[in-house]
């Protein structure tokens, strides 16, 4: 048999790599006219620091050394050794890192170089060791008890601090509460409450020095006086004693014993002298506010034409009836009671301004006109109304 001819020799798939690079290196070459100097740009090699012109050198004998191995294989194709060198694991190859020119080479920069120790370069957190661990869970300890002591020191100071401050200052505020009161202002109008009367009620509550006045006291005893609506107190320093007194505001007397306030609430009292000025009001109590608000309204149309209203009552049945200055009466009704006096006005400044000296008594009380009834002897008596014809006797 004839001997095949050997196989021919064909270089390992790094090998072509190698020379693929090459050509390709050598085609951009051409294409790019006269070589330029590369850009010194700083790099590492392990913890060595290289520019891009030793990168590419190394690169070169990183393809020699490839090459060689090839030779090497090839060589023992030939004399028949199937034996291959020992793996004694990976080899250790260079690693090429190109700096940003652009960033200045500080520490975080070149710990970015060389990679964390802590991360992996996909994100993920690497293993810590159990002993970082405890150091870690021993330091946050370590920092609570620091905080927990430094606190409780900071709290036994403040409350000894408080202690001394409250031990020295006892005399001085003991001397500050007893501090005895020298005056006392009363201010107010004093219409219908007398002034002496006021003092006589705030004498007898001032049992006490200038801080230990019982204010509330002293108030709600002023205010249980039928004429004082609120009271107002206040300490003026050093040993005065401040009292304001707002007085009621009486609207219209209301029966025999009392008036009504700004508020329609029916205040008794036992002197209406000084009331007496004021329109006298009439009506069932559960009412009182329903009464003054109709006066007011009556008194309002009335007082543009120069009627006072002197008196206004209201019965059981809701009827109700005026009386004006000058004794001039107006029966209203029930119903209506301010289309009825407006009807009322109408005829007054038509008819009855002119002559209203002889009128004695008006009654609204019909749906389409009133009636009035004249004073005797008056003119208007003796012209509309007809005398009495005596007939004789036998």
């Amino acid at each position: 048999m004839k001997n095949k001819p050997p196989p021919l020799d064909r270089p390992p798939v790094s090998d072509r790599l190698v020379g693929a690079n090459r050509l390709f290196e050598r085609d951009v070459l051409l294409q790019e006219g006269p070589r330029r100097e590369p850009r010194v740009r700083s790099s590492i090699i392990g913890d060595k620091k290289l520019t891009a012109r030793d990168a590419v050198s190394v690169k070169k004998a990183d393809v020699k050394k490839a090459d060689a191995k090839a030779e090497v294989r090839k060589e023992n194709r030939l004399l028949g050794r199937n034996a291959t060198p020992r793996n004694n694991g990976p080899e250790k190859s260079s690693r090429v890192v190109f700096d940003d020119p652009i960033l200045p080479r500080t520490d975080s920069n070149l710990r970015r170089e060389r990679g964390y120790s802590k991360v992996s370069p996909q994100g993920g957190n690497t293993k810590v060791s159990s002993s970082n661990q405890m150091s870690a869970v021993d330091e946050v300890r370590a920092k609570v008890s620091r905080k927990i002591i430094y606190r409780s020191l900071g709290l036994f100071v403040l409350l000894g601090s408080f202690a001394g401050i409250a031990y020295f200052a006892t005399a001085p505020l003991t001397r500050l509460l007893e501090r005895p009161l020298k005056s006392v202002a009363v201010e107010g109008q004093f219409q219908f409450l007398p002034k002496d009367r006021a003092m006589e009620l705030i004498e007898k509550e001032i049992d006490g020095d200038f801080l230990q006045l019982n204010l509330s006291r002293l108030k709600n005893e002023l205010e249980r006086d039928p004429w004082v609506d609120h009271v107002y107190l206040g300490r003026r320093w050093p040993d005065t004693l401040v009292v304001k007194i707002a007085e009621q505001t009486p609207i219209a007397r209301w029966d025999a014993n009392g008036f009504l306030n700004q508020r329609g609430e029916i205040i008794r009292v036992t002197e209406t002298d000084k009331l007496l000025g004021l329109p006298w009001l009439q009506g069932n109590e559960i009412n009182a506010r329903e009464i003054m608000q109709q006066y007011q309204d009556l008194s309002t149309l009335l007082r543009s034409r120069g009627l006072e209203i002197v008196a206004l009552k209201c019965d059981n049945k809701k009827s109700w009836r005026l009386t004006l200055k000058n004794d001039k009466e107006i029966a209203i009704g029930r119903e209506e009671v301010m289309e009825k006096l407006r009807r009322f006005v109408t005829v007054y400044d038509k008819f009855l301004s002119s002559v209203w000296g002889d009128v004695k008594t008006i009654d609204v009380r019909y749906s389409n006109g009133i009636s009035v009834q004249w004073i005797p002897d008056s003119e208007m008596a003796k012209r509309y109304l007809k005398p009495e014809i005596n007939i004789p006797t036998k």
